[in-house]
């Protein structure tokens, strides 16, 4: 790290790409995986621009992928200067440093990607959650969160506080016995419901009761917190199989809390996304003509016949002339149908352009 922290100052506190670094870096102290933890990590992101690149995920999948490149061209630099050697063809300023050094061009990385690359690196989520893209429609279902089920710590501070202070002043009314001794404490009170709550499996611990049935406790974490989710074994025969470290799942059962511990007992698990299947509609696909055309539009049945459902599926077609612009919506033959879902989302992506596809929902009621 101070290798790097050194190399910064030398460029005078401005990195403009990471050709320039490593021309000048001790590549003995940092390897291609320093580097890497760097970009997933999300520390080359104030390279963005300077690589003329729109998007964090295409930044980072660009710089990751010019890692390699980049040593190989410190390396070179660095011995050459050694030997005294310069390029005989110039190409670079005065420094040394590659003019105009354009990054490779891969496709970006999709959003759980980079944040499984943030976990992966930093032991955190840092520019968003994996539940994130689903909030909206969790709580459309009345799904809860962990701020909703566990009370923050502050909270019951303050209430501690405000029963102290009334047991102070209740201390100093005249009339009041000090040898009295105070009333018993009330017990405490104990919360018990049926929940919905989505989150990632995390802590997982497969266990086994003593009459040898398989069930397991994990930890369920959403962007708010965590809480402790036990599968005994009649739910995990039904649904045990989704406990996965890493899954993405929606726990439906009874949440129980007192002043010492908080857990859900799971009744039925099941893959986040199919709360997102069940609230589609329909699927609206934007494109434009040119650049798209018959072979676009090929590719796409190619992609419909993969995902058969039963939603309908629609065209907004924004046809480009040279003296206007014409935009028409083009509903497909009801014999194409598809089930909407995340993979759907990104092979069409992959061929329309990213935020090319628009999923429509309808209002679902609260889950019980």
């Amino acid at each position: 790290m101070q290798a790097l922290v050194t190399a910064r100052t030398a460029l005078g506190g401005r990195v403009t790409s990471l050709h320039e670094l490593c021309e000048i870096l001790d590549l003995r102290t940092a390897n291609k995986r320093v580097f890497e933890a760097l970009v997933k990590s999300g520390g080359c992101d104030a390279l963005l621009a300077a690589a003329d690149v729109v998007g964090l995920r295409a930044l980072r999948a660009r710089l990751f992928a010019s890692i390699e490149p980049a040593m190989e061209h410190g390396s070179r630099t660095q011995r050459d200067k050694d030997l005294g050697q310069a390029d005989l063809f110039g190409g670079g300023d005065e420094s040394g440093a590659p003019a105009g050094v354009a990054l490779p061009d891969v496709p970006a990385w999709s959003e759980i990607d980079q944040l499984n690359f943030e976990k992966e690196s930093l032991g955190l989520y840092w520019s968003g959650h994996p539940v994130d893209r689903y909030a909206a429609d969790l709580k459309a279902i009345g799904a809860r969160t962990t701020a909703d089920l566990l009370p923050k710590r502050e909270a019951v501070e303050v209430v501690v506080a405000a029963v102290d202070e009334g047991e102070e002043a209740a201390a100093g009314t005249p009339g009041a016995d000090p040898a009295r001794p105070a009333p018993p404490a009330a017990p405490p009170a104990k919360v018990a419901e049926d929940v919905a709550i989505g989150g990632i499996v995390g802590g997982l611990r497969p266990l086994k009761t003593r009459k040898g049935d398989r069930m397991c406790v994990f930890v369920l974490d959403d962007p708010h917190g965590s809480i402790e989710v036990v599968v005994f074994p009649e739910a995990f025969k039904q649904c045990g199989h989704l406990a996965d470290a890493g899954r993405l799942v929606l726990v439906k059962g009874r949440f129980e809390r007192d002043d010492e511990s908080a857990r859900l007992l799971a009744a039925e698990i099941s893959p986040i996304e199919l709360v997102s299947e069940k609230l589609a509609t329909s699927v609206a696909i934007r494109v434009s003509t040119p650049p798209h055309g018959r072979a676009t539009f090929e590719r796409l049945w190619d992609v419909f016949a993969q995902h058969k459902g039963d939603r309908c599926v629609a065209f907004d077609i924004e046809v480009r002339q040279p003296d206007r612009r014409l935009r028409v919506r083009v509903d497909v033959n009801a014999q194409i149908r598809v089930r909407p879902s995340d993979r759907l989302v990104s092979e069409v992506e992959k061929i329309c352009g990213a935020g090319s596809v628009v999923i429509g929902r309808a209002a679902a009621p609260p889950a019980r």
